[in-house]
């Protein structure tokens, strides 16, 4: 009887720690540092021009290259509240205008709706390796842009718009990331690390 008792009991230990090391990817207490490069779209605030005798602001919105840094730390089991780092620029489109550099910076939240699937679903998904989530990011930032008569205009920056993402850990602490959306990434491929 002693026998049969320290078998089950060494059974249950055993599927219990097998059970914990399927951890998913996404939790309450992830925290996810992501490096990535991309294409962005911010909004430039940059002359003014006269109607009926009034100042209104001109506004336009390059495609830039981006080196972007994010983190995203989890407050809930499938929501993450995190912000976003950036530097980038672009060259000139004509003879006048010579390109720009930009630092975007702002916030961003995630709900991680592969992770609530898969805890409804009885049926392994891989969801401790695979992380799909949707979110929204907002932020400001600089930019400098650069023209031919050797001035130098500083613009403000303004962005916001949803997003769409997808990680694979293919070691439990290191993920390849895509991410598709408006504003702060249109595309953006890197590298996401957990701590």
């Amino acid at each position: 009887m002693k026998h049969i008792l320290f078998a089950c009991l060494a059974v249950a230990t055993l599927l219990f720690v097998s059970n914990q090391s399927q951890a998913q990817a996404w939790e309450k207490s992830s925290k996810v540092l992501s490096l990535g490069f991309g294409v962005s779209q911010f909004y430039h605030i940059d002359s003014y021009y006269y109607s009926n005798n009034r100042k209104h602001p001109s506004f336009y919105n390059p495609t830039t290259g981006q080196f972007n840094f994010q983190g995203e730390f989890g407050i809930h089991k499938y929501v993450g509240l995190g912000f976003t780092v950036g530097v980038g620029g672009r060259a000139g489109w004509n003879n006048n205008y010579l390109g720009e550099f930009n630092i975007p910076m702002g916030m961003l939240a995630n709900f991680h709706f592969y992770q609530l699937i898969a805890d409804k679903n009885s049926k392994n998904i891989h969801a401790d390796k695979l992380d799909i989530y949707a979110g929204i990011a907002m932020g400001s930032g600089v930019a400098f842009t650069y023209y031919d008569n050797t001035s130098t205009r500083v613009v403000p920056l303004a962005w916001g718009g949803p997003h769409a993402g997808i990680r694979y850990y293919f070691v439990p602490k290191v993920a390849v990331n895509a991410e598709v959306g408006f504003g702060r990434s249109l595309v953006n491929l890197g590298f996401s690390f957990k701590l």
